[in-house]
């Protein structure tokens, strides 16, 4: 088998009149030139490209031993890129007298179904947005071995259509959290992961359990790389919370193979992967908690791992054939990502008891740093490139030692758990800052109680998401940036800072206190909301308020369900602001299935019939209570703030939608519109009205 010399992108990242940039992934150590062409879409086939001169400079890291990630800089030799014009690019390959392009590697052929080309065009294309209205893909969630179609195929259409027409082409694409869920692995890509890790990273797996001792025992030392082996290895040595650790990553090259094979298809198409699953336990290569010794036990233990792994698999195959349409997006569309729990671990920092349990663990904080080190290279890199680059450089040298030892050195594992400045502002018009919600957590130790049915606890009261010290380096970087006081903002927060009532109360009152209390409930819905810590709410209302925006846009994700709200909101002081939240949820992971989605779905659908064309009027007073009594709203004058909801409705008459989708928002001067993207067989959009 012949490794690709492509392993992911190329990804077109930031992008602004001074500087484009563009990461991909390599298996061997090349020099890259970018040749960029402004395109002239009116004139005829041999007058349209134009070669615009520009200077390229590559950074690489070697991540493996047959891994190189590479960020191209590319910057005009005169004054400024055009804005709001086509503009095309090539990649040029050196690799010592060899040298090769983008369509060496049959990527520009239109007779390629996994060309990364639309239509007539000879090369990937991409605009920088200035005046024109900003066309912005968002959403979140995408796991190979999800329910549904790929909302991904919906976005690769819009863009095919409207692929000459920059009114309406997408300008970016922003992923806003889960682009991979490195606890809840699929059994058929497992070992897929593994078998790639070796050749391409080439750890020395041996030395994990210098990493954590416990390690060393049987069943784990001969099992840990075995499908279905980590549930207790991640419950137990490095206190993880996820229900579905079964395959979770722990080592770095773990963590960056998935990256590779959720980016785009050329490891799958360079090898077939997906072994049968009479090949498995032929290889004992599937870890069984029962022996054959107990006959009964274990064959059931066999019926169950062979009808999840058969199911994964259909899921597994299906995701792969969208996986060119995925790169190709990502080719053509300035990409910004942000995390949210799962691109780490399930619960990510959920709370203070999580934290200590984990970061005093030594496979938890080590596993913690792996996957925090693949995000940086694999998507935090490109968003920021002039601010990361200090990371980078710190990372570079760590990489042989971890190579050497399978684990990183303490004072890396330190800095990147401690690292501050996760958070962006994309060159976006208007400008978007992307608010890391994970690590900048304040936690309240004053307990709160709860009940149960006739069970009565304390709880530890839900975590702030962003800290004041979090808020303040939020409004440092977006000091750094050119965005000015009173300039039009979007925000990305990965959780909405508006939800769906009715859902949040379930989860609230019914999932998060049974897990609190240690109660398995096996649901797929994440349960972390903005309101649940009353404080926290309101502290992100001032601040955007004191950020004097006449107008917020709110991109999000996370819960699984797509949304739009509108909100009046004013201050005691009389200042006021108008917030639109749109939410984009799952690109890739249905969850309204099961026992657990069946029973939500019948009272959410009528709740949410009930909140069309209704205003909510909700109201928080000095103590951090919030009321939705009109009564309060009208008649307290000592209230922190007040607001006026509206929750808008489809084009297919309810205020939410639970299949895959990925949004699309367009802002035009003062007009707002929202719309999802979905695929069910064909290409469908479903719109936002009030």
């Amino acid at each position: 088998m012949r490794i690709p010399f492509l392993l992911a992108g190329p990804i077109i990242r930031r992008t602004e009149p001074t500087q484009v940039t563009i990461w991909l992934a390599t298996s061997k150590d090349v020099h890259i030139e970018a040749v960029l062409y402004t395109i002239d879409a009116k004139k005829e086939k041999n007058n349209k490209y134009h070669l615009f001169h520009t200077k390229t400079f590559n950074k690489t890291i070697r991540a493996g031993k047959r891994m190189y990630i590479h960020l191209i800089k590319i910057s005009p030799e005169k004054s400024n890129f055009p804005t709001d014009h086509l503009l095309g690019y090539n990649l040029l390959f050196t690799n010592g007298n060899d040298i090769f392009d983008l369509g060496d590697l049959d990527l520009l052929s239109k007779s390629n179904p996994d060309s990364i080309v639309y239509d007539e065009w000879k090369f990937p294309t991409f605009y920088i947005q200035e005046k024109l209205p900003a066309n912005i893909l968002y959403g979140s969630c995408q796991k190979p071995h999800g329910k549904g179609d790929n909302a991904f195929i919906s976005a690769d259409f819009t863009t095919q259509a409207h692929h000459s027409d920059l009114k309406k082409r997408p300008s970016a694409l922003f992923l806003m959290g889960d682009q991979i869920y490195a606890d809840d692995v699929g059994d058929p890509v497992f070992p897929a992961i593994q078998w790639w890790s070796d050749l391409l990273i080439g750890e020395n797996t041996d030395a994990i359990t210098e990493m954590e001792p416990l390690l060393k025992h049987e069943p784990f030392l001969s099992s840990i790389n075995k499908v279905q082996s980590r549930q207790y290895i991640m419950s137990n040595f490095a206190n993880f919370t996820s229900g579905n650790a079964a395959n979770h990553m722990i080592r770095f090259g773990e963590y960056a193979v998935l990256y590779l094979l959720t980016m785009g298809p050329s490891l799958w198409l360079a090898h077939d992967s997906i072994p049968t699953f009479e090949e498995l336990t032929d290889n004992n290569n599937i870890y069984f908690m029962y022996t054959q010794k107990n006959e009964k036990n274990f064959q059931k233990e066999l019926k169950q791992h062979k009808k999840r792994y058969e199911e994964e698999k259909s899921e597994v195959l299906s995701y792969l054939k969208t996986l060119a349409q995925t790169r190709r997006i990502m080719a053509n569309t300035p990409t910004y990502m942000i995390f949210d729990d799962h691109d780490i671990t399930d619960d990510w920092n959920i709370s203070f008891d999580w934290a200590q349990n984990v970061y005093q663990s030594s496979l938890g904080k080590h596993t913690v740093a792996n996957g925090l080190s693949a995000y940086l290279l694999f998507q935090a890199w490109g968003n920021d490139p002039e601010n990361l680059d200090k990371m980078i450089d710190k990372l570079s040298p760590q990489l042989p030692h971890y190579l050497r030892e399978c684990r990183f050195e303490e004072n890396w594992i330190q800095r990147i758990i401690r690292y501050e400045r996760w958070s962006f502002v994309a060159p976006t018009k208007p400008r978007s800052l992307f608010l890391d919600i994970r690590t900048k957590r304040n936690y309240e130790l004053q307990p709160k109680p709860i009940r149960v049915i006739n069970k009565m606890e304390e709880e530890q009261r839900a975590a702030q998401l962003i800290g004041e010290h979090g808020w303040r380096i939020n409004t440092t970087i977006l000091k750094e940036s050119d965005w000015q006081k009173g300039d039009r903002l979007i925000i990305v927060s990965p959780t909405p800072l508006y939800g769906v009532g009715i859902i949040e109360s379930f989860l609230k009152r019914f999932v998060y206190p049974l897990r609190i209390l240690g109660i398995p409930v096996h649901y797929d819905l994440d349960f972390e909301a903005w309101k649940y810590n009353e404080k926290s709410f309101s502290n992100f209302l001032n601040h955007i308020i004191n950020w004097q925006l006449d107008q917020c846009i709110i991109l999000s994700g996370d819960v699984h369900y797509a949304s739009a709200v509108k909100s009046q909101v004013s201050l005691n002081d009389q200042k006021e602001m108008k917030i639109l939240q749109f939410t984009s949820s799952p690109i890739r992971n249905m969850s309204f299935s099961g026992l657990w989605g069946k029973l939500l779905k019948i009272p959410v659908w009528l709740n949410s019939f009930s909140r069309k064309h209704r205003t909510i009027y909700r109201s928080c007073n000095e103590q951090y209570t919030f009321s939705t009594s009109r009564k309060v709203y009208s008649r307290n004058k000592k209230l922190k703030w007040r607001e006026e909801i509206n929750y808008l409705s489809t084009s297919r008459g309810s205020v939410i939608l639970t299949d895959n989708n990925i949004g699309l928002v367009t802002i035009d001067n003062e007009e707002v519109s929202n719309k999802l993207l979905q695929f069910t067989r064909q290409k469908e959009e479903v719109r936002f009205k009030d």
